[in-house]
């Protein structure tokens, strides 16, 4: 069913010398699909305000939806039989599925690991003679290589957890902070871990500091704190410079942690810092925060409106089940709306325990494969991705438009040969008990219904042209 469907959907091209308009729906009761839909007429309908297409206005662009390669998932894919694998990794990388565009890995352990690791424990190697990545040979690199094979722009990035312990206060990887006199080591640490992987054929075209920097885990799994004046010193004074004198063309995304109050205000304070916007090329978020990001994220946005933003972690729970289709829309349209042109799940696949795990937390798979039979369970959040990754380019404007939502959510882009898609989900919930929740689209001059299933969750992509 998934790649019939898929098949409908990657074959769509706008006829020449006419108008396209196509619906993709999956609801409750039926997988996604595509489904017949009247088109535009001349005619308005005065009881609703309509979704204005035509006064649309363009924000920022779209890079990706992406997910993480964690040493757990990356072990997980491994273990699956050849052709269940690739058959995975098409319906996550390619228009068969969901279209994936971009993979996170993580530098070194992190709290989904096989175990705890960095590329180089020997104490006091700030030259990093002893730097090697033969650990992720055996599973993330070929795992990294299939997915590039399958799709070649794939956007790399990457994020450490931890700096190798013996470079910080707790002497662990776990707990404890950078020490300020290693910062031209844990630059070195990032020179030869981007180096490495090119030896490899997988270029790694972004890099984050630190992972989630006001964390502390509390013993629990790997972590490191930075200040932000701290963060912005070692981007500034060591990091961004050591990367220029490598030859080095890997973009630097800062503070890679929550869009909380907290969050908002150690961005400000980091970006204050003299050198600092020069340094970056972008922030990066996560959304755990929610409402919140919306108030906290759009200020700075509005401050630094050449700055690009990225969401680079949150992602499926085994045990909330608050995280449905609906819950994901306000995530991920709320994100890419206030200023994100990635949005990037946590772990790309696990098993249906959420492991392996070096951390206490019960984090899902984005995908879940069955540890005895290999067979594959998509994710809520994977279904709305499913969505979006197919008919969405990269370098997509998302667009800001005016309308009535008749309370759904929804989100607009316009791909860069014109092509409109436009997003929607709905709750099921009915107005006044009995009628259906609908949206009107005006379209150079035209207007068309697209009415919601009622008393069942639904997602619907429209794409015209």
């Amino acid at each position: 069913m998934i790649l019939f469907a898929t098949l409908l959907a990657a074959a769509f091209v706008a006829a020449e010398g006419g108008e396209e308009l196509r619906l993709f729906q999956t609801t409750a009761a039926k997988d996604f699909r595509e489904i017949a839909t009247p088109g535009f007429t001349i005619h308005p309908y005065p009881a609703v305000e309509a979704l204005d297409v035509d006064a649309a206005r363009p924000k920022h662009e779209f890079l990706a939806l992406g997910a993480s390669l964690t040493d757990a998932s990356a072990w997980i894919l491994s273990k699956m039989p050849p052709e269940k694998r690739e058959k995975l990794l098409r319906e996550l990388f390619t228009p068969e599925g969901c279209n994936l565009g971009a993979i996170r890995l993580n530098i070194g352990a992190s709290d989904y690991s096989t175990g705890l690791y960095s590329y180089d424990d020997t104490p006091g190697d700030v030259e990093m003679k002893n730097f090697s990545i033969a650990r992720d040979d055996e599973f993330l690199v070929p795992m990294a290589k299939a997915i590039k094979a399958l799709r070649p722009d794939t956007y790399v990035f990457a994020s450490p957890w931890s700096p190798p312990g013996w470079m910080k206060t707790s002497g662990l990887m776990i707990s404890g902070n950078l020490k300020d006199e290693f910062m031209p080591a844990l630059a070195n640490y990032f020179v030869k871990y981007v180096q490495s992987y090119a030896e490899r054929g997988i270029s790694i075209d972004a890099v984050t500091p630190q992972n989630e920097t006001m964390c502390d885990t509390k013993g629990q799994y790997p972590c490191c704190t930075y200040p932000a004046a701290q963060e912005g010193a070692f981007v500034r004074g060591h990091l961004a410079p050591a990367f220029r004198e490598a030859g080095l063309s890997v973009k630097i995304w800062v503070h890679d942690h929550d869009t909380s109050t907290n969050g908002a205000k150690r961005v400000n304070a980091l970006l204050a810092e003299p050198g600092v916007v020069e340094s970056i090329d972008g922030v990066a978020w996560h959304c755990y925060c929610a409402p919140e990001f919306s108030t906290n994220m759009i200020p700075i946005k509005a401050a630094y409106p050449d700055l690009p933003f990225y969401h680079t972690e949150n992602g499926p729970h085994v045990v909330i089940d608050e995280r449905t289709e609906w819950w994901w829309a306000a995530k991920v349209f709320g994100m890419l709306q206030c200023g994100c042109g990635l949005f990037t799940s946590w772990n790309l696949c696990l098993d249906e325990l959420g492991t392996p795990a070096t951390g206490a937390h019960l984090c899902g798979g984005f995908t879940v494969v069955d540890s005895d039979t290999h067979e594959v369970t998509y994710s809520q959040q994977y279904r709305l991705f499913r969505h979006i990754g197919p008919f969405v380019k990269r370098g997509a404007r998302i667009m800001e438009v005016d309308g009535s939502r008749d309370g759904t959510r929804l989100i607009l882009f316009m791909n860069p040969d014109g092509e409109n898609v436009l997003v929607v989900a709905c709750d099921g919930t009915l107005v006044r008990g009995k009628q259906r929740r609908r949206l009107v689209i005006k379209y150079k001059g035209l207007y068309k219904t697209l009415p919601m299933p009622g008393g069942q969750w639904s997602v619907s992509t429209l794409v015209f042209k």
